[in-house]
């Protein structure tokens, strides 16, 4: 699938790129004493032949249509994901074929039980479910008339349909409800506004016909894409506060800069599949792993690498789960490693948060979890006009994914504006980035109530040399060695998911940096260095939490 990786940070370049993935996700949910029994049999990993689940006596969703779109055109891709949302409001019943997660949730239902259908075609699959569709709303392909199409299916009951199979519809037996061919969005905004949901939006390139536009049926979501920028800050305000906009905007520092100025916030998943199933899917989320750390000594230098873009839904959800640059990687289990992780997957797929928790290591190296960047989405705390609103919604949000760690990423501001993020109490403390590079302030630390927002101080970030596994390990024996009066024995390392893949991918990287470290140094997961701070400078952590 899809990634899109942050680039170049000190070179002064900082885009996402894409690159296509495919992969295959998951396995299941499984009874809570198979899963104790996993964990006593020896530590790292929860083996993946233990998580064959046992089958409930009733499946979560009885039966679903599968549809394979690859093949079909654009406009019956567009027409089978707005059908998809459409249905899928009632109960979760249509399922794009996908690989990665997808492929692998969908094993999982059928070894719960579900019944699985297989749709020849679009056409095959409006048929099993015309009755459910009050008509269709024409547009014209790679125009903004799409997505307006899009955004009015869920309130008007409706499927999109593209100009070109326009007869074909009509002999399928539809009627027309609406022709928006001639709407841009703004227009679209402006007379229907009142039918759109609150607090949330999609952004979508009007050439992906195949991806997300059934999360935004199922949402009833305005649906645009790259508006001018005073637009969609008054379309953010206007659905708001603290609007979510899924999907993708381009330019990836133009994007989040106009959506915090909104007050909104961005999630990447314009590649996304099936969110109109998986938000549906229920899933009792598995305690994520904790570990109260060993007191510090002096003689130690005490460093916690973490990998980045775990905003990333489309990745999370895709072929992150089986690539062995990531979670699967041969090395995981074998060094303490944090991941960036989207807390809004508690809400749109708590499958896929659950099975990260469940498969995590446990010990004695220990796989921990930190969000991504800025909390409840991607959001530049500078640019929001309510940062403690922001805080608000994260907190819930951290809540809700058992998460205690805040990345921010910040643009042109200071560390002080962590502060609303510090003052919660289901803040442990902060990781603190800024946009280009995401090391700028070298390790500085900055308290508010006791709790540290900790920046980042190393970069495993391909081309530079200093950047490099040599060079990270070699400025590391630099670090002071006085962890009891000294916090700059203590640092983190952000790890660049889409570098090194020459190597075999980021997790080689780490293991390669770890071998050089010198000795005396430890390496813990980002809670454990976030209490060890605490603990020793500010208010100390409860030990177990």
């Amino acid at each position: 699938w899809h990634v899109m990786g942050r680039y170049a940070g000190n070179l002064g370049l900082h885009q996402r790129g894409q690159v296509v993935l495919r992969r295959r996700f998951c396995l299941t949910m499984m009874h809570s004493l198979l899963f104790a029994a996993a964990c006593a049999s020896g530590p790292g990993a929860v083996p993946m032949a233990t998580l064959t689940p046992s089958v409930p006596q009733a499946p979560s969703i009885p039966e679903l249509w599968v549809i394979d779109v690859e093949r079909a055109s654009p406009a019956e891709q567009a027409l089978a994901l707005t059908l998809q949302g459409l249905v899928n409001k009632k109960a979760a019943r249509i399922w794009i074929a996908s690989d990665g997660m997808n492929a692998l949730i969908l094993d999982q239902l059928r070894k719960e039980g579900t019944r699985v259908q297989t749709a020849g075609s679009v056409w095959d699959l409006l048929r099993q479910f015309r009755d459910e569709v009050s008509g269709a709303i024409v547009y014209t392909l790679g125009t903004d008339s799409i997505n307006v199409a899009t955004a009015l299916c869920g309130p008007k009951q409706a499927v999109a349909v593209d100009e070109s199979i326009l007869d074909r519809i009509k002999a399928e037996g539809l009627t027309v409800l609406m022709d928006v061919r001639d709407y841009d969005e703004r227009r679209a905004f402006d007379e229907f506004n009142s039918l759109f949901a609150r607090g949330i939006a999609v952004e979508q390139i009007e050439d992906k016909t195949a991806h997300l536009r059934d999360f935004a049926v199922f949402k009833n979501a305005f649906t645009y894409y790259r508006m001018d920028p005073g637009t969609t800050t008054h379309v953010v305000q206007a659905l708001g506060p603290n609007t979510r906009v899924f999907g993708w905007g381009g330019d990836e520092h133009h994007w989040i800069q106009t959506l915090s100025k909104g007050g909104g916030t961005g999630i990447p998943a314009d590649w996304s599949r099936n969110l109109s199933v998986l938000a549906q899917l229920p899933a009792k989320l598995a305690p994520r792993p904790h570990r109260s750390p060993e007191a510090a000594k002096d003689g130690e230098r005490i460093v916690a690498f973490v990998m980045s873009d775990g905003d990333n839904i489309q990745w999370m959800g895709g072929g992150f789960v089986s690539d062995q640059g990531f979670w699967a990687s041969p090395q995981r289990g074998t060094f303490n490693m944090t991941w960036e992780m989207a807390p809004v997957l508690a809400e749109v797929a708590p499958r896929v948060l659950d099975y990260f928790y469940r498969t995590a290591s446990r010990g004695p190296a220990v796989d921990d979890f930190v969000t991504g960047p800025s909390g409840i989405g991607y959001s530049f705390h500078n640019n929001l006009p309510d940062r403690k609103a922001f805080a608000e919604q994260t907190a819930s949000a951290l809540r809700m994914s058992d998460l205690s760690i805040v990345t921010m990423l910040n643009s042109g501001g200071d560390m002080a504006q962590a502060s609303e993020l510090l003052e919660r109490p289901e803040v442990l403390g902060v990781l603190y980035k800024d946009y280009n590079p995401y090391n700028a302030r070298k390790g500085e630390i900055f308290w508010h109530n006791g709790k540290p927002a900790v920046s980042y101080r190393f970069l495993l970030w391909e081309p530079l040399r200093a950047n490099s596994p040599e060079g990270v390990a070699e400025a590391i024996g630099q670090m002071p060695a006085l962890p009891l009066s000294d916090p700059n024995s203590c640092a983190i390392i952000n790890v660049h998911a889409w570098s090194f893949k020459d190597i075999g991918g980021p997790m080689v990287a780490v293991k390669q940096t770890i071998d050089r470290l010198p000795q005396g140094t430890r390496v813990v997961t980002a809670e454990e260095l976030i209490t060890l701070l605490r603990n020793q400078f500010g208010t100390p952590v409860s030990r177990g939490k």
